[in-house]
């Protein structure tokens, strides 16, 4: 069984949208179709959704047969363009059967604590890591990762491990670690409240990042979440991350833990922002 990925793409300036499957990275593959004069005509278009599979085929065409009614073959040299609304694709797709699904195991332990998810969450919201899912290879999110530090998830930004948590022995918390830009020792308030969770702000000794700063501190995943919300945290996240998903980018670097990556856990926390906003505000309607 080919294991491959099923993805929706969406464009503001098409009506339809392109549901696709491919076996290579989904950057790759998405490079190739912008790049493809039959559809670039109607891009740039961007990620809605996908599925990391075990039969990328066998879903791709599951999918391609419940939307065969709305197949549109009027555009040239295109054969995956369909006259359907993307919330509907992607409701198709998330109905794919679990056991498909690579990695859901490590996903749903992770995940069977919602304020995991939460973190997670707001750390993909803050950094702009939502912004930057079709360079996913590049970044990498590993969930329970067979390390040393018993860690509970790890996100590298190339070859740099910019945030994990480790679980504690005793006391039920976990002490959480990310990297930052050092303008976050210009609020005083933070750099005290990090302190009250035993916590601790060093210089990361990563080459040529000379304003990363490395800060921890000790929490549960429920209280843990209210860091993102301090002074300066937000500026000194974007200010770091922003800059290295950029050079990532302009390289179009891949990252030595990409085989470890979760798409699963990736396409979860996406499902998770998109039903956020169906609560708290709308997304562009072409999403």
């Amino acid at each position: 069984m080919p294991q491959g990925f099923v993805y929706i793409l969406v464009s503001p300036n098409s009506n339809y949208i392109k549901i696709g499957g491919t076996e290579r990275p989904i950057s790759e593959r998405l490079r190739g179709i912008n790049g493809t004069e039959a559809y670039s005509d109607h891009g740039p278009w961007e990620l809605s959704d996908f599925l990391h599979v075990t039969d990328w085929r066998l879903v791709e065409g599951e999918m391609h047969r419940h939307f065969r009614k709305h197949n549109v073959r009027d555009v040239a040299g295109t054969h995956e363009l369909f006259d359907a609304p993307p919330h509907e694709a992607r409701r198709r797709l998330q109905s794919t059967n679990d056991s498909l699904r690579v990695s859901r195991e490590k996903t749903d332990e992770l995940f069977s604590d919602r304020s995991v998810r939460l973190f997670l969450f707001k750390l993909f919201q803050l950094s702009g890591l939502f912004g930057n899912l079709d360079i996913q290879g590049a970044w990498t999110l590993s969930v329970l990762p067979k390390t040393k530090g018993g860690r509970w998830f790890t996100v590298n930004i190339g070859p740099h491990e910019v945030a994990f948590s480790t679980r504690k022995s005793i006391g039920g918390k976990f002490t959480h670690y990310l990297v930052l830009d050092r303008l976050i020792l210009e609020y005083p308030q933070t750099i005290i409240w990090i302190g009250k969770q035993e916590g601790a702000v060093q210089d990361a000794e990563y080459a040529g990042a000379d304003r990363a700063v490395l800060i921890n501190f000790d929490e549960d995943f429920a209280n843990a979440e209210r860091f993102f919300g301090l002074p300066g945290v937000r500026r000194a996240l974007i200010a770091y991350w922003a800059e290295a998903l950029a050079d990532l980018r302009q390289r179009d670097a891949k990252s030595v833990f990409a085989r470890y990556h979760s798409y699963d856990a990736v396409s979860q926390l996406l499902r998770y922002k998109r039903a956020s906003q169906n609560v708290f505000g709308t997304s562009p309607s072409f999403i």
